[in-house]
């Protein structure tokens, strides 16, 4: 099968091209002419110059292709003026979706997440699927609500019989290459006291990244997914704290812990997202009010439908997960 990953030198999108590629698909990798493609280069994908905002550079990629896997997206949450969202992550599925029904292509699988359901997914009780999707519109959501009006556009597309869509959502994921959660929470427990802003200890549905590409690629392979979407979660209770004390374990070291009041976290967050206006940083600071305030919410989905009508079950604990993210840190020289 031939297949188009968009985001092919982001996290899930290079994780995505090696196991296509380990399952003996033929893999095109859509590269921006700035992306970083080293890594994508050690792999055997044809890597492409395109970009999901230029629907010209789109077409001749999209050809020939049986299934697009959309993965590209503007991942920095809380952090960017709301135009920069919507055009990477609105108006680039569009033009995927569009640039894809018109070259024929016979499936699209469209990566989103689960924080469309808001307030709904922050609670006690998992979000499934049917939850109610909830995202105000706001500096801190601009990547939820542009994810949220991605999901209607490809799901407007299938409806229409322009080309059959399958979705999933992701809680979090994590593994060698994440500059995210992983990144953070081992930034946060190297230090030579582990500090946490507030009390909270919230729900989350952290998934191994392997596991994730497994179930992205049932969504878009299976007759039964066509026009579904499948939340990507573990299934059982993981609490924030419990994915860090399982990093330190894999780490090999033991760390003295401390609560701070959130208010003094949050303005520490103020601080260094001024000081890296200041100096005029693209990047997005290692911690932001956002990022504080997702920890303090939690993530929490229901995956039984995958696992009712795909099959999908996770197979890397994260205990297994954390220790395979340090070796490959270590691996890097990172620290």
């Amino acid at each position: 099968m031939k297949t188009l990953v968009t985001g092919g030198t982001g996290f899930l999108g290079s994780h995505l091209v090696e196991r296509l590629l380990e399952q003996g698909h033929e893999v095109r990798a859509l590269a921006r002419s700035s992306s970083d493609i080293s890594h994508l280069k050690t792999t055997a994908a044809e890597i492409v110059i395109g970009d999901i905002e230029d629907y010209d550079s789109l077409r001749p990629e999209v050809e020939g292709i049986d299934v697009v896997y959309h993965a590209a997206a503007r991942v920095t949450p809380g952090w960017g003026a709301w135009k920069y969202f919507h055009s990477a992550i609105v108006k680039g599925t569009e033009n995927m979706l569009r640039a894809s029904a018109e070259a024929g292509v016979s499936r699209f699988l469209h990566v989103s997440t689960g924080t469309v359901h808001g307030k709904h997914c922050e609670g006690d009780t998992p979000a499934c699927e049917s939850t109610t999707r909830y995202v105000v519109f706001g500096p801190d959501s601009y990547y939820d609500y542009a994810k949220l009006k991605a999901e209607d556009l490809a799901f407007e597309y299938h409806k229409q019989g322009k080309i059959p869509v399958s979705m999933i959502r992701i809680g979090v994921i994590y593994g060698p290459r994440d500059r995210l959660l992983a990144d953070r929470v081992f930034r946060q427990i190297s230090m030579p006291i582990i500090v946490w802003p507030g009390d909270l200890n919230p729900r989350y549905s952290v998934i191994y990244v392997s596991d994730a590409v497994d179930i992205i690629i049932m969504a878009a392979t299976s007759d039964r997914a066509e026009g579904q979407v499948y939340n990507v979660s573990a299934n059982h209770e993981i609490r924030l704290k419990d994915f860090a004390a399982a990093m330190v374990q894999a780490v090999g070291s033991k760390k003295r812990q401390v609560t701070i009041p959130y208010a003094v976290g949050y303005a520490w967050c103020s601080l260094m997202e001024g000081w890296a206006r200041l100096r005029r940083v693209k990047e997005m600071p290692y911690l932001t009010r956002s990022a504080l305030k997702f920890l303090n919410k939690g993530l929490y989905l229901d995956g039984t439908k995958a696992r009712e009508e795909l099959g999908w079950e996770p197979k890397v604990p994260m205990e297994e997960g954390t220790r395979l993210y340090i070796e490959w840190r270590r691996a890097q020289g990172k620290k």
